[in-house]
């Protein structure tokens, strides 16, 4: 049995031997098993292991070695464990790696993206996938680039997990300071942003598509210069490229921006402490998302708005007015402060963040200040984006843009340069990583007519350039907490564009699951009325799980799904999905001619036995003023009272060819000799039902049951 002197001299042998080993092996190359004791203490360049990673051990091991300090200190399970040198996690800035060779750059392929962004590397991903050749050229500018793959919206939606799953008034009460919170908020977000870029740095290596770092600019119409990170200037080809270079924070010239204190809605992810007090400037996605994060985080938050009204600061960007009213009244609940029809004035921000800096408010239409002034640690302007454009040498290419920057495409979404197609951001709104990977995907199946029915709209084409061009396409969420998402169009927009519209709002208090949980919150539908089978065309959703929610809203809107289906769909069993039953009843309510009757009978039949019963009661002299059918059939006592006898109901529904002329009197009315205006709508029904009535090419009659939502 060998001593523990004779132990620790073949250990610092063996330890000699993998340091000389890793002088030579390549970066990540395996080394020879090493069988520790219990607690064992090694110096970490003897592993190569690089300072701040996570190594994984063995399966036997439950823990996970962190190399931040020397030595490290290596735990195991009661038996030995054996500890191999595993790839490196990149915990660096993406910016800090280099991906590509020689040969990699100089073949020609396919397709060239410009962009690293969700935009790009869907795009690259949909080629590599139909067999072509792709390759991917991202700048990451002059700063340390966190991801690559990843929406510009990721360290918002990380920051606001982030600060649902931490308690700052508790840490600070338990003594934490706010640098310790702070660090370990930016950990958590860094850490969500890594793991993207991995994914998808994993997802391209997978299909073969590398990934250069690198500014990519246009020569001509056909050639493309690509400056390495080295300075370095190589020419790269292809038959097709994507421009895909996404979008920067608008700034305002009048606002004095830091990277410190003031701060726009790209740079917001270099805030280095935990501010107190916190003023934003905007009333789109990002100005209201930020807005309900810093006062998660325990912040007073003052939210600046040039509109007059909360409602009409989001209709603009497309939210329902009642959506946007209990979106404010949470805002203000949760303590943001809104400062509406107000711009900001002048700054005065002291050397020291412990001091805090003062803001002038200014009236917006007369530009005169208000006598408020905000005393903020921390000023957030989120008013706008801009598309990257800059050293792309699009006027080498005769590459169009309109106005504001924004690279202008047909519907095939090809650029003014033949073989040069756009996505994303760089076209302008609505600037959703969704619509820019589903236009990435448009774009190379139109290149390559691989998929030539895609990111067309049902009226034949798709102008990816305004979102309210075809709005059912893509659903759009807003992550505050309770979150906000729609699709497809609101009561008012679609009653602009000349739609016959019905609503109908659910309470998330009238799901089961909305009870138990004590949610607040609600989820409105909207149908075209004006046809038969009622399909839905808008949902807008607040409340917990919307962003979740929506996309079966999506479902229902881009098939024009009528809401019969909706009525008759089963869902699990205490789920928020129940709210679109709710809502669904609470249309059917409100209709003059109800979903069983429009599934038995077209409008224009329903609308002609309407007709005829006028036509009766003003032959019986009944028509008189206050004494109508309403034009829904939850009427008042007095309507219900209107009635017309069993005779003439019959003599209707043979003119209706439901009966035949030498028929007798129908068993399936009521008793009473008389029927009311429901009583009646429901015979003319049951007997459509009875005899297998069909009044149009849309469906055959069948009676069917659903059950209503209390």
């Amino acid at each position: 049995m060998l001593t523990s002197s004779s132990m620790q001299i073949l250990l610092s042998v063996f330890l000699v031997l993998v340091l000389i080993s890793s002088l030579h092996a390549p970066k990540f190359q395996a080394v020879a098993p090493l069988s520790l004791a219990r607690s064992s203490t090694l110096p970490i360049h003897a592993l190569g292991i690089p300072s701040g990673s996570s190594v994984p051990l063995s399966r036997s091991c439950s823990a996970r070695i962190n190399v931040r300090k020397y030595p490290v200190e290596i735990h195991s399970g009661s038996h030995p464990t054996t500890l191999r040198r595993h790839r490196a996690p990149q915990l660096v800035p993406y910016a800090e790696k280099t991906s590509g060779t020689p040969e990699m750059i100089t073949k020609h392929y396919d397709l060239i993206i410009i962009g690293g962004g969700p935009t790009g590397c869907a795009a690259a991903e949909k080629a590599a996938y139909a067999g072509h050749t792709a390759m991917v050229i991202d700048d990451p500018g002059s700063g340390a680039k966190l991801q690559l793959g990843g929406p510009t919206g990721l360290f918002s939606k990380a920051l606001r997990d982030t600060a649902s799953r931490i308690d700052v008034k508790l840490l600070k009460a338990m003594g934490m300071s706010d640098k310790s919170i702070w660090s370990q908020v930016q950990d958590m977000c860094k850490e969500i942003a890594l793991v993207e870029t991995q994914n998808t740095v994993r997802r391209l290596r997978s299909i073969a598509v590398p990934r250069i770092q690198g500014r990519a600019s246009f020569v001509d119409t056909s050639s493309v210069e690509l400056e390495l990170r080295n300075g370095k200037r190589v020419p790269v080809s292809a038959d097709y490229y994507l421009l895909a270079t996404g979008s920067s924070a608008f700034r305002d010239p009048n606002i004095p921006f830091d990277g410190r204190r003031v701060f726009d809605s790209d740079s917001i992810k270099d805030l280095a402490y935990l501010p107190n007090s916190v003023a934003i400037t905007g009333a789109g996605i990002i100005a209201i998302e930020y807005a309900k994060i810093f006062a998660k985080l325990g912040a007073h938050v003052s939210l600046v708005i040039r509109d007059s009204s909360f409602p009409a600061a989001m209709e603009r960007v497309g939210v329902d007015r009642d959506i946007a009213e209990e979106l404010r009244k949470d805002l203000e609940e949760t303590g943001v402060e809104l400062k509406f029809s107000t711009v900001v004035g002048k700054f005065s921000v002291p050397p020291s963040i412990s001091n805090p800096m003062s803001i002038e408010l200014q009236n917006r239409q007369t530009g005169k200040a208000t006598g408020e002034t905000l005393e903020v640690d921390t000023y957030l302007f989120a008013a706008g984006r801009l598309p990257n454009i800059g050293g792309l040498g699009l006027e080498n290419a005769g590459i169009q843009v309109d106005e504001r920057g924004r690279v202008l495409v047909d519907t095939n979404l090809e650029t003014s340069a033949k073989g040069v197609y756009a996505a994303g951001d760089v076209l302008g709104p609505p600037g959703l990583a969704s619509t820019g990977i589903e236009q990435g995907a448009a774009a190379v199946g139109a290149m390559f007519n691989d998929d030539p029915d895609r990111g067309k709209s049902r009226s034949g084409g798709f102008d990816p350039k305004s979102y309210l061009s075809d709005p059912d396409r893509f659903p759009v969420g807003i992550w505050t907490n309770p979150e906000v998402a729609y699709i497809g169009l609101t009561k008012a927009k679609a009653e602009e564009r000349g739609f016959e519209v019905a609503e109908g709002n659910a309470k998330y208090s009238e799901t089961t699951r909305g009870r138990v949980s004590r949610s607040r919150g609600m989820l409105k539908l909207v149908v075209d009325a004006g046809k038969r089978d009622l399909p839905v065309i808008g949902v807008s959703i607040f409340g917990n799980d919307a962003c979740e929610l929506v996309h079966y809203g999506m479902e229902l809107v881009q098939s024009r799904r009528p809401l019969r289906k909706v009525l008759e769909a089963s869902h699990a069993a205490v789920t928020y999905h129940e709210l679109y039953k709710a809502a669904a009843v609470h249309i059917d309510e409100q209709l003059e001619f109800s979903v069983q009757l429009r599934s038995t009978f077209d409008l224009p039949i329903l609308r002609s036995a309407k007709e005829k019963f006028q036509e009766v009661l003003a032959a019986r002299a009944s028509l008189t003023k206050g004494n109508r059918i309403a034009g829904s059939r939850k009427g008042s006592t007095e309507e219900e009272a209107v009635r017309i006898p069993l005779s003439e109901a019959e003599d209707i529904a043979k003119e209706l060819g439901l009966l035949d002329w030498d028929d007798e009197i129908s068993k399936t009315a009521p008793e009473e000799g008389d029927l009311s205006y429901t009583e009646y709508l429901e015979y003319l029904r049951q007997l459509a039902v009875k005899s297998n009535f069909s009044s149009g090419p849309s469906e055959n009659v069948r009676e069917y049951e659903y059950s209503k939502v209390t």
